[in-house]
């Protein structure tokens, strides 16, 4: 059976994407109903849920191992508890826990309870809180990706019998350092691997390759954000400035970091304009972060334009390019790191996490940076997680070759609908039809025979004439459906409203993310079956208006 005969029409609600195991990280949302509930955080909803995207929250083998040991802990009868590989997180934990950012879900420091405990040799620190404020308290686990893996939780869960109780420590103080993970031979193939990959067809010579060195591992894409920042923090004050739409988790991660964000959503040149003048007034900048193209609507800012103002103010230039992964894009030219989500593309299908960051050996600041970062690394991706990574990423050329073909020719269909004033699409966001496209062709790699056309990657948006119209396509259309990119099935999700409807929906609609929106993340399935299954729901809810 090929991808394109597996029907998600057959499949029901919480199911991950095929095959099911027990470290799949999707679940299927057949109707809109299950967007808002997802939305609103439903436990009653969540906890019918088969699977589910981990980073949100303990699930699965995570959630089993949180259980497995509060019962071994002294606590109080309401509490429940979250295990970390480090330290530091705790700090952090309880900064957020008790910041007025969590309003109502806002903790007091006399509610944590900080424990230690070594399971087979594995010391982790375990955050503990009522269980009434468990969403104020998860912060660290669910932007911050500090959390540990369901493969982590696997191989520990045998043996929390013969669990070691290190003892509590009052706020954090007096515990024992971290011991972290060992790192074993895929740590080191997989920095290889990306290294390579980025040195691959560039756009033009650059003096100094990405050597393995330069590659630092995190347990999640949002965990190598997170740790990234941590280290720019070391170098730079001010407040990271973020241009165009982010990551729900990067942009409350980046609000509430040290410096706090400033934000400059419609990433076009009057935002550049409003920035550089920012900085001839002598406003701070610790770094600018960018995703290139951006999650959902694949807008690309001026780089060229970025680099120029870092070079002459100081700042770094960090740039997310996960929706086009460096299999398509060169941006060693410009940017000083390059952060990308291994959970996506790289990996393929949606059975493990990772992120990476990259340093560019040719920046100006790159000794500086590379000394921040070192002192703040240490592993904390689990050894069995990064072999499945190595195995997953064999073929991610070739899968990524796919991806761009699909793309593009659902993107080229959604656009022909887009022209014509009685479709309900009303525009799709994807190159070269979204703001900034020129700005991406300049970095797309160069041609080879393995890899014979760089594209956009597998994400696009396609916006309808109203919220009704997408809701009737959303469940008429035969697709996967959940929150997740990159998968080898192709995945749709409101994303807008499902991430920002109930989060200040008015702001991010003016810079263009709307609820009106199905983000789109194309699979490796026949692009005739991909076509045919999206003409079939728009002839549907069309016949119905």
């Amino acid at each position: 059976m090929t991808l394109s005969d597996i029907d998600p029409s057959t499949f029901k609600l919480g199911q991950s994407l095929p095959p099911h195991g027990p470290h799949t990280i999707t679940t299927h949302l057949p109707e809109w109903e299950a967007v808002e509930r997802l939305r609103d955080r439903d436990q009653s909803f969540i906890m019918q849920l088969k699977s589910l995207y981990p980073r949100f929250q303990p699930f699965g083998l995570a959630a089993a191992l949180c259980h497995a040991i509060g019962k071994k802990l002294p606590l109080p009868a309401d509490y429940i508890c979250i295990p970390y590989v480090s330290r530091d997180v705790w700090v952090s934990a309880q900064r957020h826990a008790t910041s007025e950012f969590r309003k109502q879900l806002r903790l007091l420091h006399s509610e944590l309870q900080y424990h230690v405990v070594e399971i087979d040799g594995i010391r982790l620190f375990v955050l503990a809180f009522p269980l009434a404020k468990a969403a104020g308290a998860g912060f660290e686990w669910g932007h911050g990706g500090l959390g540990i893996s369901t493969r982590l939780a696997e191989a520990l869960l045998p043996h929390v019998d013969s669990l070691v109780y290190v003892g509590e420590f009052r706020d954090g103080v007096g515990a024992p350092e971290s011991t972290f993970l060992p790192e074993g031979i895929s740590h080191r193939l997989l920095r290889e691997r990306i290294a390579s990959l980025l040195g691959r067809a560039c756009v033009s010579e650059h003096e100094k390759g990405v050597s393995a060195d330069d590659i630092y591992l995190y347990q999640t894409g949002m965990a190598s954000i997170t740790r990234l920042q941590e280290a720019i923090q070391l170098l730079r004050s001010g407040p990271t400035v973020v241009f165009g739409s982010v990551f729900l988790s990067t942009f409350h991660m980046f609000k509430e970091s040290q410096g706090g964000m400033k934000h400059y959503g419609r990433a076009d040149d009057s935002d550049l304009d409003d920035f550089e003048r920012y900085l001839e007034e002598g406003g701070l900048c610790a770094s600018v972060f960018t995703e290139f193209p951006s999650n959902p609507i694949t807008v690309g800012v001026d780089l060229r334009r970025l680099r120029a103002l870092s070079d002459k103010y100081g700042f770094f230039l960090v740039v997310d390019d996960t929706c086009a992964s460096f299999a398509n894009m060169d941006l060693l030219g410009v940017a000083d790191v390059v952060v990308t989500s291994l959970t996506k593309a790289f990996s393929g299908f949606a059975d493990v996490m990772a992120g990476s960051v990259a340093l560019n050996p040719n920046g100006t600041q790159y000794s500086a940076l590379k000394e921040a970062v070192s002192s703040c690394f240490h592993n904390e991706l689990f050894e069995a997680d990064a072999a499945q990574l190595l195995s997953n990423s064999e073929d991610y050329l070739e899968r990524c070759v796919t991806h761009n073909r699909n793309a593009s020719a659902l993107a080229s269909f959604f656009q022909s609908c887009a022209l014509d004033i009685s479709s309900p699409i009303t525009r799709v966001w994807y190159s070269p039809y979204s703001p900034g496209s020129n700005h991406l062709e300049s970095f797309l790699r160069k041609p080879t025979a393995e890899y014979p056309t760089p594209g956009y990657g597998f994400l696009m948006s396609v916006e309808f004439e109203t919220a009704e119209l997408a809701v009737a396509f959303y469940n008429a259309v035969n697709l996967f459906k959940g929150p997740h990119i990159g998968a080898h099935h192709t995945i749709i999700i409101p994303y807008s409203y499902l991430i920002w409807g109930k989060d200040e929906p008015e702001y991010h609609a003016a810079y263009g993310l709307k609820p009106q929106q199905i983000r789109i993340s194309v699979g490796l399935e026949d692009s005739n079956i991909l076509l045919r299954r999206c003409t079939e729901a728009l002839e549907k809810i069309t016949k119905s208006i």
